[in-house]
């Protein structure tokens, strides 16, 4: 049964993340590697999987938009983040207060076509997150903006495996 789940596992990787998907998730790895917490770890792996949760690694950067409502008002970008948690980031993160400059619009523009400042911000928000939570669980979950989301947290490490055969494939670094 392992042998099948670690097949299933490479066949995926092989003929599932297009080239564009790797650039972006590399993209994501290399911004989160930069960005430790008061411990010295990084979350690289986490928002790689986070990111394939959220948007495919990039391929749907608009999220739960609903007709009628504003752009703003979705979750953008390869790591699905809303106007309201970047600039709530961005209040919590001295390298980011710059965005308090840009308008709804601007920042919403920014999200959806910077993988980088959407990796920035993600990275910073999980680090937030893990200084609040002490669970793993409730790290990811809070991602998602729940305090435990069982079903959500499966998915990010349904995806933590495909991202683990993607680095052994020397496909991520």
């Amino acid at each position: 049964m392992k042998f099948l789940s670690l097949l299933f596992i490479f066949f995926i990787s092989l003929h599932a993340v297009s080239d564009e998907q790797i650039t972006t998730l590399q993209k994501v790895r290399d911004i989160a590697k930069t960005l430790p917490d008061r411990y010295g770890e990084t979350y690289e792996n986490t928002l790689s999987a986070i990111c394939l949760t959220e948007s495919s690694a990039g391929k749907n950067i608009i999220g739960d938009h609903k007709k009628g409502r504003a752009m703003t008002k979705a979750s953008l970008g390869a790591m699905q983040i809303r106007i309201a948690t970047a600039r709530y980031i961005a209040k919590q993160t001295p390298s980011l207060t710059w965005l308090s400059s840009y308008s709804d619009e601007q920042l919403a523009h920014r999200l959806l076509t910077d993988v980088r400042l959407s990796a920035k911000i993600a990275a910073h928000y999980i680090i937030i997150l893990k200084h609040s939570r002490s669970d793993y669980i409730k790290v990811v979950s809070g991602y998602n903006g729940g305090m435990l989301n069982r079903p959500y947290y499966a998915r990010v490490m349904k995806n933590m495996r495909l991202v683990r055969s993607l680095i052994k494939e020397g496909r991520l670094t």
